[in-house]
């Protein structure tokens, strides 16, 4: 062989080498994020990926389904899933147990889960000997249904929780009359009356200070794969950023995932949720820790926690810090 061709077959091989290495590299790079079932909202949820954020800072990002935020730390801690979003009380729970876990970023900044009841229903006093669905055990369904009843008074082993399932399921349980009240998304509100269903007290009212959406991750994660998380937290800001200013986009992909059909305005008024700089979506993802503090108050006095402990060791400020820097957002 020539030294022309030897050079050509040597070039061709550090070219395959390189390729399989890119290949590897990317496949190192997974990163499985479990997120709620796909409600009004879904778009917000997979901005990241569908704007092509993730892509751009070499993070392939894998979405998982599952059906409330209980089941989504189970599995992060079970290594079935790199992190999670939902709400930060089921995260105060396990640290409190020294889980290994840490709030990395917060961006949907009040709950949208409220409690609904069938017509009939007159008032707190009712729920004594009823029915009140909710989705798992310490799930911000439980918590609303919990902190509203001890607020009006009504004692809690009076009142039979049943785990009954995701939103839809919940909501066809009191139209149905298997239960009395149930804690469900707001958007619930736009269709709710025709089936003899009304929002009753808003989450946001109940429970001010509860974030909806926060961001959570391991320890064990944060000490071997710092890179991997600040990129992944980069993208979803930037992924929110883009959703809030493009709703036209942010339906469509919604309706794609979900189905909703365009009379059903339910994507179109979560959006307006979302938008509202108070109590929607913050892309620069801020820890309140006196909210968090707040939270753990109102877990206590529920029945979830049995006393205060040191929340630091379950908040983690400087991945986010640096996530900005990546996002371009950084103020």
């Amino acid at each position: 062989m020539n030294t022309a061709a030897s050079l050509r077959v040597l070039g061709w091989a550090m070219a395959g080498f390189a390729l399989l290495s890119g290949t590897a590299a990317a496949q190192d790079r997974v990163w499985r994020h479990g997120i709620i079932e796909a409600k009004s909202d879904a778009g917000f949820q997979v901005m990241a990926t569908r704007a092509g954020f993730a892509q751009k800072l070499g993070l392939d990002l894998k979405y998982s389904y599952m059906q409330n935020d209980v089941i989504m730390l189970r599995a992060m801690l079970a290594g079935e899933l790199d992190s999670y979003e939902g709400t930060p009380g089921p995260a105060l729970v396990a640290g409190s147990r020294n889980a290994g876990i840490k709030i990395i970023g917060c961006h949907w900044q009040a709950v949208v889960h409220s409690v609904f009841a069938r017509s009939e229903f007159k008032g707190p006093q009712d729920m004594k000997g009823a029915i009140m669905a909710i989705s798992s055990p310490n799930a911000a369904p439980d918590m609303i249904a919990r902190s509203w009843l001890t607020q009006n008074s009504i004692p809690l082993g009076e009142v039979k929780f049943a785990t009954l399932g995701g939103d839809p399921d919940r909501y066809k349980a009191i139209a149905s009359g298997v239960a009395l009240a149930t804690v469900i998304s707001i958007e619930f509100s736009v269709f709710g009356q025709k089936d003899g269903i009304k929002l009753i007290a808003r989450g946001s009212d109940v429970m001010p200070n509860y974030q909806r959406l926060c961001t959570i991750t391991t320890d064990r994660l944060i000490a071997t794969r710092r890179e991997d998380i600040i990129r992944f937290l980069a993208a979803q800001m930037q992924g929110y950023r883009h959703a809030l200013a493009n709703r036209d986009e942010e339906l469509r992909i919604t309706r794609e995932i979900t189905g909703i059909k365009p009379e059903d305005k339910r994507p179109e008024f979560i959006f307006a949720e979302a938008s509202n700089p108070k109590t929607g979506i913050d892309p620069m993802m801020p820890i309140h820790l006196d909210k968090l503090a707040w939270l753990q108050d109102q877990l206590i006095a529920a029945g979830n926690l049995t006393q205060r402990y040191d929340l630091g060791p379950v908040v983690n400020t400087e991945l986010r810090e640096e996530a900005l820097k990546r996002a371009g957002m950084q103020n």
